[in-house]
């Protein structure tokens, strides 16, 4: 069930459907979704779908055919159908508590966009509810994935997605709550009806509470039913790690190209290969980073085709200046292409979660860690650098904010912020760049040494909101039109 990094969709809906056949919710003889209806539902291809049925088939927990279907073929009694649910969620205690502390200053703000703009309406509602089945988290995940198509952004539907299969998909099966399907139907009707009436400064709170309702019904969860059955049954703890909620930015695990060719370009940032030497050989990186020559290869190809380096025969590739970027880059090459708009989509992400996610993370923080963040910010100005504020701060988030998962995904969108390295000088000139960033830095500076914290993230995500603007202009400019579809948020919107 737990989405790993490296872990391809296939692999993630294998084990979502495993996980439903052992807490019983799909039960001997019954059928599991068509193929057609899972890929309608994870919004993949049966080329993805495919691979997870047939693994289930093969493992005997299904059968398979064209007439029929996918019929669970396994019986378990209650107590092992028990103990399933009991290793699961046992060994996942700390993580879910983890995921639904994130959930909100994550997906907050989107979610009021969502419901903004794609248009919430009575039907809606009656539609969340999904009567006769108690599955009100599940009609709101369903409600919330159409609605969020408004935002434009492939990467955000795919971090849904993941943390759907990570959790929501088996707890909103397991747990029968009446009041928390009574609650969340009401805020869904009030929602909807603030939707209609234009009422965009209540939204937020409506919505807050549904989470906060989930949060209280998962503690209850835990302390109700885990703790007792870990009680009575002692010898049958589960054993191992806890299972941390993990997620890989990259559609797909096998392009490990991308990967190495950010790990080369941070090394490149940093230093380690100075402007004007060579990187080393294809051999000796395949072996330092334990991957193929030709994965090395074409990592080395993506970092030509945005211009960080320049490979001649027989003396490799050489690192480029960084203001010769975009005079190198070959904006024609597909792969680049594609990571421009995950710069794009990341940038998007970052603008509607920011905010909170940087007011949490500060109240969250002790004197030593503000100090440490101080120190970043007082750098990038003497050193005039006051451009790399938010990728600074954002840095800082990724390693500070309280919640693992929180760290675990603004980790992974912050890699995707390095793309933008040929894109830099078209935006601006380092002297407007200077001229823009530096009031920013001082402000962001005197909030921080002041404790004002509210201050402090609101800059940051008007600058994110600014980048974020300026990105999706000019890649239209570069052939790049699908940046066009990406919803803008506008600050205090609600």
């Amino acid at each position: 069930m737990i989405a790993d990094k490296g872990m391809e969709l296939h692999q993630a809906i294998y084990k979502f459907y495993l996980t439903q056949i052992q807490f019983g919710y799909y039960r001997y003889g019954e059928k599991l979704p068509a193929l057609e209806e899972a890929c309608r539902q994870f919004h993949t291809s049966l080329d993805t779908v495919n691979p997870a049925y047939h693994r289930l088939r093969q493992e005997g927990y299904i059968s398979l055919s064209k007439k029929a279907g996918a019929k669970v073929t396994v019986k378990f009694a209650p107590e092992e159908i028990e103990q399933h649910i009991q290793t699961f969620y046992a060994e996942r205690r700390e993580s879910l508590f983890d995921l639904s502390s994130s959930i909100w200053p994550l997906l907050g703000q989107a979610q009021c966009y969502a419901l903004k703009y794609g248009a919430l309406t009575w039907k809606d509602q009656v539609y969340s509810a999904d009567s006769g089945h108690l599955q009100s988290l599940y009609g709101i995940w369903k409600l919330l994935d159409r609605k969020y198509d408004v935002l434009g952004n492939e990467l955000f539907m795919r971090l849904t997605r993941y943390l759907y299969l990570y959790f929501y998909g088996s707890f909103c099966n397991v747990i029968d709550n009446r009041q928390l399907k009574e609650k969340t139907f009401r805020q869904i009707q009030t929602a909807a009806a603030l939707c209609l009436e234009g009422n965009w400064s209540e939204l937020p709170e409506t919505l807050r509470v549904i989470q906060a309702e989930f949060s209280r019904t998962l503690h209850s969860f835990y302390k109700e039913r885990i703790s007792t059955y870990s009680v009575t049954f002692p010898d049958k703890q589960p054993q191992g790690l806890e299972n941390a909620f993990r997620w890989d930015a990259y559609e797909r695990s096998a392009q490990l190209r991308y990967s190495l060719a950010m790990e080369l370009l941070t090394e490149i940032g940093r230093g380690t290969y100075p402007v004007g030497s060579y990187l080393p050989s294809a051999e000796r990186l395949s072996a330092e980073k334990s991957v193929s020559v030709s994965t090395v290869r074409r990592a080395i190809c993506l970092l030509n085709s945005i211009g960080a380096v320049k490979s001649s025969r027989p003396l490799g590739a050489r690192v480029l200046p960084f203001s010769q970027g975009a005079e190198n880059c070959d904006f024609t090459h597909p792969d680049l292409r594609r990571r421009l708009l995950d710069l794009a989509e990341s940038l998007q992400i970052f603008a509607l979660s920011g905010k909170a996610v940087s007011d949490f993370t500060l109240a969250a923080m002790d004197d030593t860690a503000l100090c440490q963040w101080l120190q970043y910010l007082h750098e990038l100005k003497r050193r005039e650098h006051c451009e790399r504020v938010i990728y600074v701060s954002l840095f800082q988030i990724s390693v500070h904010a309280p919640c693992q998962t929180l760290r675990t995904i603004y980790s992974e969108l912050l890699r995707l912020l390095f793309w933008g390295y040929p894109l830099e000088r078209i935006i601006r000139t380092k002297e407007e760049a200077d001229i823009f960033f530096t009031p920013f830095i001082e402000h962001m500076i005197t909030s921080l040494e002041q404790k004002e914290f509210h201050s402090f993230s609101s800059d940051l995500e008007f600058l994110l909101l600014h980048e974020l603007r300026k990105i999706v202009d000019v890649l239209p400019e570069l052939g790049i039109h699908e940046a066009e579809k990406l919803l803008i948020p506008d600050l205090n919107e609600f």
